[in-house]
């Protein structure tokens, strides 16, 4: 078993129907390479964990780094590891609204208080997810 981890940006101006495109495809090839993970999208960034077979961790990231909706893909961490910590996770997928995106943030950032950190693939994905969340709360409050 494997984990990998990145952060990207978004190419500017991405929608939710290019959102929403990206995770239908993502599901579907994670679903048929039995990978799981967790990806967190957030003011025009992503950070996202991967696990599963080598080879079809590094297919599945090798192909993120030339997809053209994301700018700057960067590798955060990988390493083999004993088992899957997103056993059920091909994809999860949340659009906040207006109305529940401090509410949505603060769940994100208690999940990540609370969650296993015992590789340092995980360690290096919370810590990018608090990242990513702490620097747009200053935003949030445009949003309500």
């Amino acid at each position: 078993m494997y984990q990998l981890n990145y952060h990207s940006i978004s190419k500017p101006g991405l929608n939710f129907e290019e959102l929403d495109n990206i995770l239908k495809k993502a599901n579907a090839v994670n679903s048929e390479k039995n990978i799981t993970g967790c990806l967190i999208y957030h003011n025009n960034r992503f950070v996202q964990i991967l696990e599963g077979e080598k080879e079809d961790v590094l297919n599945v990231y090798n192909k993120i780094k030339s997809d053209k909706r994301h700018n700057t893909v960067t590798l955060l961490w990988e390493n083999p590891v004993d088992k899957r910590y997103f056993p059920e996770w091909n994809m999860a997928y949340h659009q906040p609204n207006n109305s529940n995106i401090i509410e949505f943030v603060n769940n994100l950032l208690l999940l990540s208080d609370l969650s296993d950190r015992s590789t340092s693939t995980l360690l290096s994905f919370w810590a990018t997810v608090r990242k990513i969340l702490n620097d747009g709360k200053v935003n949030l409050y445009e949003h309500v």
